[in-house]
């Protein structure tokens, strides 16, 4: 569970757009387009879908890191956001990451595989 502060941000940076749906993604808040996660909270942080290109030029910068969910599991399109940042950066990189989502195809419903 997230503190106060993360939700804050992560609320405060949610693009007011009525194609986002509002879920939870292994058990935090996240945002979604078209069945696309592009925004969420992480542990202490915001993860934002920005495309790898997009990660690639963001990295490095202060509070800005590869998004990393465990040891060697990069997920290349997804930059990982300290609190520290200005939450005017937040709210525009949460607009990017909808951008970005809502250009991919639709995704489908989940379904088990069982093999």
């Amino acid at each position: 569970m997230q503190s106060p502060a993360v939700i804050a941000a992560y609320e405060s940076a949610l693009p007011a757009d009525p194609r986002v749906k509002l879920k939870k993604a292994f058990g935090t808040p996240a945002a979604f387009v078209k069945r696309q996660m592009f925004f969420g909270t992480f542990e202490e942080t915001l993860v934002a879908r920005v495309g790898p290109e997009r990660v690639q030029a963001l990295i490095g910068q202060a509070g800005i890191q590869s998004f990393t969910p465990s040891p060697g599991q990069v997920w290349d399109d997804y930059v990982q956001l300290d609190l520290t940042l200005d939450p005017e950066l937040l709210a525009a990189l949460a607009m990017e990451a909808l951008a970005w989502a809502a250009a991919l195809p639709k995704k489908g419903k989940w379904r088990p595989s069982y093999g």
